[in-house]
């Protein structure tokens, strides 16, 4: 009897999950996108990279303005920005929703047609260097079983800011990780979206092993001082934003301190100033990086990935 009531969850969770993934399919191709894919030239390859973000409802003007760095990151470097604009489920979880139709959006194309990689930014992001290519930070083309890139703060995985491959492993994880309250309803999620994800690669290694995390400052960084200007001493300056980095991060400022939080930086960000937007050639990013894979390729197949991703 016992093994028939485990056999009867396994296929009640089974079910679960294949009926989220069949309503999901049916709504991901109804999101509202806006995707601006820069003008294709005769002599200009297809992109590789895009973009991906989402901003919906009222009063957004600093998210807006968050969102029109990226614009122009993306006007500048020829990435193709994909923007949700309509709440097609709850809150956070359009996340995975939008992610998840660009997905299949580009898996649908052939081959030598689709972009290879998305990368997710949260809405309260900004880019404060416009000339950063995304390429940078991204594996060398023999890592080819590495999917995603994370990184991590003093709480564990954060998920604001990552770079995804277009593959059906993709497909995979997100639906996993967007299934995954219905699935497991007696599972407290601390950050809904965010615990789920880390809670599917915790308990699957076919998702883990294909995951590598890397140093926070390269697409996710932190704030420093409340002007920008200077290094907070309280913090880890290896968490903080340089000059010269891609962007900065805000994760978990409430509504009601944007304006202070984000202002300052959106300034500097509007201003361009020289200084903040070295080419990604003339900051110490493109050998870092490929010190950094290197390293990733000599681990042992054999060592617990938990204890060396990201690492330097």
């Amino acid at each position: 009897m016992t093994g028939f009531r485990t056999r009867r969850a396994q296929c009640f969770q089974l079910k679960s999950a294949v009926q989220v993934a069949g309503v999901l399919m049916g709504l991901v191709w109804l999101l509202n996108l806006f995707a601006k894919y820069p003008n294709a030239k005769n002599n200009q390859p297809l992109p590789t990279v895009g973009k991906v973000m989402m901003i919906y409802g009222g009063n957004n003007t600093l998210y807006e303005r968050a969102i029109e760095t990226h614009q122009e990151h993306s006007r500048r470097l020829g990435y193709p920005l994909f923007i949700l604009q309509r709440e097609i489920l709850d809150g956070v979880w359009n996340k995975y929703a939008i992610l998840l139709s660009v997905l299949l959006q580009e898996l649908a194309k052939p081959s030598d047609q689709r972009l290879q990689w998305l990368f997710w930014f949260d809405s309260d992001t900004v880019v404060m260097n416009p000339h950063m290519k995304l390429e940078t930070f991204l594996p060398p083309v023999e890592a080819d079983h590495v999917h995603l890139l994370l990184t991590k703060d003093w709480n564990g995985m954060n998920n604001g800011v990552f770079p995804i491959r277009v593959h059906p492993w993709s497909v995979q994880l997100l639906s996993a990780a967007l299934a995954y309250p219905v699935v497991k309803p007696e599972v407290f999620l601390f950050w809904p979206d965010q615990s789920a994800l880390a809670n599917v690669l915790n308990e699957n290694e076919h998702f883990a092993r294909s995951v590598v995390y890397c140093p926070l400052r390269w697409f996710n960084a932190y704030m420093r001082s409340p002007d920008g200007e200077s290094l907070n001493p309280d913090s880890p300056a290896e968490l903080q934003f340089h000059p010269g980095d891609l962007l900065v991060h805000f994760p978990g400022t409430p509504r009601d301190h944007l304006a202070e939080t984000l202002g300052p930086y959106l300034a500097i960000a509007e201003a361009h100033r020289a200084e903040w937007e070295p080419t990604a050639e003339n900051t110490g990013y493109p050998e870092e990086t490929v010190n950094f894979w290197r390293k990733q390729s000599s681990m042992p197949s054999n060592v617990d990935s938990t204890h060396w991703r990201g690492e330097n």
